[in-house]
This record gives structure tokens, sequence and C-alpha cells, in this order.
């Protein structure tokens, strides 16, 4: 093919819109290999900068770990936190675990949740910290990020209760932390100029990275391995496990397509069909009452 190249009246050569867009590509390329290479460096020298859960929610799952402690002790930790013990009662009350009577201190709700079920809740109500950041560059796609964290946990967890063989609790904190390997690519990518004026460039190092990079944040900090393979394995559309049971990829992987629905992002459009999440689980579309209940799960972690 003949490349097209104009020339100006006074002999300068101006470059053709495909001229163009190959040297933005090899920009791109440039940009985004330059930072995966950096992030691999840090990772190998472990430097990677890691989020951390806020210190009085750590001392809570300490008490209950601990095969010693009551509920009278956690309860004492809890109770030093306002906002913690509100957002616990909140969540005692939600529809993940629906009572007859409405809760309104923290010792009935550690109650109704249960002791040793507890530490998925407290996870869940201290996940916001995480995700907050001081970078001003990021604020806002931070902020989107937990939002859409939010929705996919609440999902995953309403998805969960229909399933015998999983737990509500462990599916929403699988979806809360599904994307938390994007969190270090962002604070890095501050010092990347180029990357923070070119989302494009930006979404495809996050899509690129985040599910290994999520996996060994959730390895360090000792989750459940069904939310670690969550986090590590959501994006990959092809999985199939066969005839294996449902699991809490399945449930995170359905979830994080649905959040999207109605948006312009590529899997609002993606096929289901193709997806053997959506056919391994009995009921993965929204209908009313799915979608409402999801709502009051997602009103509990704002």
């Amino acid at each position: 093919m003949t490349k097209s190249v104009f020339y100006l009246s006074d002999g300068e050569v101006v470059e053709s819109s495909e001229e163009r867009e190959v040297k933005e590509k090899e920009r791109e390329s440039l940009v985004v290999k330059s930072f995966v290479d950096s992030v691999k460096e840090d990772l190998l020298a472990n430097k990677i900068y890691l989020p951390t859960l806020p210190s009085l929610a750590l001392e809570a799952l300490v008490v209950i770990n601990d095969a010693d402690s009551s509920a009278h002790d956690l309860e004492k930790v809890i109770s030093r936190d306002a906002a913690l013990t509100a957002r616990l009662i909140r969540y005692a009350n939600s529809p993940l675990y629906r009572g007859l009577n409405t809760i309104a201190s923290i010792r009935p709700a550690i109650t109704r949740i249960g002791f040793q079920r507890v530490k998925n809740a407290v996870y869940a109500v201290s996940m916001k910290e995480v995700f907050r950041t001081s970078e001003k560059e990021i604020e806002r796609r931070m902020n989107k990020l937990w939002t859409h964290s939010v929705k996919v946990g609440a999902q995953a967890a309403i998805l969960a209760k229909g399933q015998p063989s999983l737990d509500p609790d462990i599916a929403l904190v699988a979806g809360l932390v599904h994307d938390i390997g994007q969190i270090p690519l962002l604070i890095k990518a501050c010092r990347y100029p180029e990357l923070i004026a070119n989302p494009g460039f930006l979404d495809k190092v996050l899509l690129k990275m985040h599910t290994q990079l999520g996996g060994s944040i959730l390895k360090l900090w000792k989750f459940d391995q069904h939310v670690i393979d969550a986090a590590a394995e959501h994006e990959d559309l092809r999985r199939d496990p066969g005839d294996a049971p449902v699991d809490y990829v399945d449930v995170v992987q359905a979830a994080n397509i649905m959040s999207y629905e109605g948006t312009g992002h590529p899997l609002a459009s993606v096929d289901r069909s193709g997806i053997k999440a959506f056919a391994r689980l009995e009921k993965a579309e929204n209908d009313d009452s799915l979608d409402e209940e999801t709502k009051k799960v997602e009103d509990v972690l704002f």
C-alpha cells in the first residue's frame, strides 16, 4: 500500500492520519511497557505499595481469630469506633441477615451474624477505607472503583444466596476486593503523567495487570483462597471449570458483568450465553427482587 504523504506550500511534510496513528500506538506501547516493567521490578524487590485495613478492623480480626476470645471481647473492640459499630449493625439488618426484629446495638448484631462469620463482615464494612487516597490525580478513579466494587460485592452476595454451597458473606468480600490489584497500580501511575493524562493507556495497564496483582495482595493479607481465586480469575471469560460445583469465581464474574449493564463498557455487550458462569448459576439475571435486594446491600457499604 502506498503511504499517504502531504506537503504544505512551503514544502513542509505533514504526516498522514495513518502515520500519526502508528506513532501514537508506538508511544503508547513504550509508556505501557515502561510502567509494566517498573511494576514487575517493584514486585521482585517487595517495593509495591500495599493498601492496608484500618487498625481497629485489624484489632477486631485478631480478637475473632483468637480461640479464647468471646463475643464480649469483640464487642469491646468494635464499640470503640462509632462508624464501625454503625456499619456492622446496618450489616446485620441487611437482606443477608434478615431477622424478625431490627437490631439497634452491636451485641445482638454479633449474635445474629455469628462470632466466626463476623470476620467477613468486618472486612466488608472496613474495606471502604482501603479505597481512599490523598493523590488528587486519581481520586475520581478511586471513588469510581469503590462504587463499582460495592455493586459487584452486593450482586455477588445476592447471587450466592441462591446457591446452597456458597456463603453470601464470602461472596460479598470477594466482590468488594475483586479489583483490589488496581489500587497499587493507580498509586504508582501518579508518577507517570502520560498515563494519568491518557485514560485509555491507563485502562489497558489496569486490565493487563490488576488480576495477578490482586491475587498477590490477598495472599499477603491471608484471605480465604476462594476470595483470592475470584480476584485472580474473574476477568477470564473463557474460564470453564467443567462439572466442578459453582464457586465464588462464578458469582463474582457474573456480578462483574451484570454491574456494567446499561453502560458503554465492553462487558455490557458481552454474549452471556458464552460465559460459563451464567450457565452454571441457577439465577444470574437481573429481576426486580434481585435488584432491590442488591441495592439494600449496597446501601450498607456506602
